[in-house]
């Protein structure tokens, strides 16, 4: 039998640390955050990551903005973004962490980048948002998911104050919406 010193050891040790360290960072991962104030965004951004869950083989965090770190920005594969319509524009919170994306390099270029959004009526400005979210996600290099029916084309988006989809929570017809833009953005990150 063959006698090997400490230091192949620990040679071998530290060599299989770090194929589990690359194995470990090279998982993909979807980055779901949002701003809410009613707490329906998160019901949306809460199906989203619903939709991601069933693809099984992607990892995502799933965060307000507010909690939201540089490095898990730039370590995910994908960033799903959600506002609630304010003044037929993204929450000035939403625009503020978009602001705050690091640009030098572009660091985020060729992640993928998808939206929903969250609004009180019929025409109050929901596909609006969704273009601006989208369009800064395009200065930055992004490459643009929309959701996986014709319904969904521009991302996800609820109606949660008029007619009959004046309820306090989500309707299933738009957490549907919801969950397939997660699924779909899911399998594209898995495919990568």
């Amino acid at each position: 039998m063959m006698k090997y010193s400490n230091q192949v050891y620990v040679f071998f040790i530290v060599l299989l640390s770090s194929i589990e360290l690359s194995f470990a960072q090279s998982s993909p991962s979807i980055l779901i955050t949002y701003h809410t104030e009613s707490g329906k965004t998160q019901t949306m951004a809460e199906a989203v990551a619903k939709g991601v869950q069933e693809i099984g083989n992607v990892d995502f965090i799933l965060k307000p903005i507010s909690e939201v770190k540089t490095e898990e920005i730039l370590n995910a594969s994908a960033i799903i973004l959600g506002s609630p319509v304010y003044n037929a524009n993204m929450t000035p919170q939403v625009q503020g962490f978009i602001n705050s994306w690091p640009f030098e390099g572009r660091p985020l270029k060729d992640k993928i980048g998808a939206v929903f959004v969250t609004g009180g009526g019929f025409s109050i400005g929901e596909e609006a948002v969704m273009f601006s979210m989208i369009r800064s996600m395009m200065i930055h290099g992004m490459v643009i998911v929309g959701g996986d029916s014709i319904e969904s084309a521009f991302g996800a988006s609820a109606i949660t104050g008029e007619g009959e989809y004046e309820e306090k929570e989500v309707q299933d017809i738009f957490l549907k919406k919801a969950e397939g833009l997660g699924r779909r953005v899911g399998e594209m990150v898995a495919n990568k």
